[in-house]
């Protein structure tokens, strides 16, 4: 079994406020957009980000769901 990618940089690209231009629903995309997110609630900068099942995506011990409108939650 491989193991998960790595999507850090793509998350800490989107805490810097660059511009998302990969592929909607891309592992890439989310993690960009999560860290959109973490930035634009004041939460820390992003770690150890991966994609966990489904549409979420886990980044150090949290996971972050997206639902269908790409709107954000933290289940844990």
């Amino acid at each position: 079994m491989s193991k998960p990618a790595n999507l850090t940089a793509y998350a800490r690209a989107g805490y810097d406020g660059n511009e998302n231009t990969h592929l909607a629903t891309s592992p890439a995309w989310y993690a960009h957009k999560l860290g959109q997110y973490l930035h634009a609630t004041g939460r820390c900068v992003p770690v150890d980000v991966r994609m966990s099942r489904g549409y979420r995506v886990r980044c150090g011990d949290s996971v972050y769901a997206f639902d269908n409108a790409n709107r954000i939650t933290r289940e844990s």
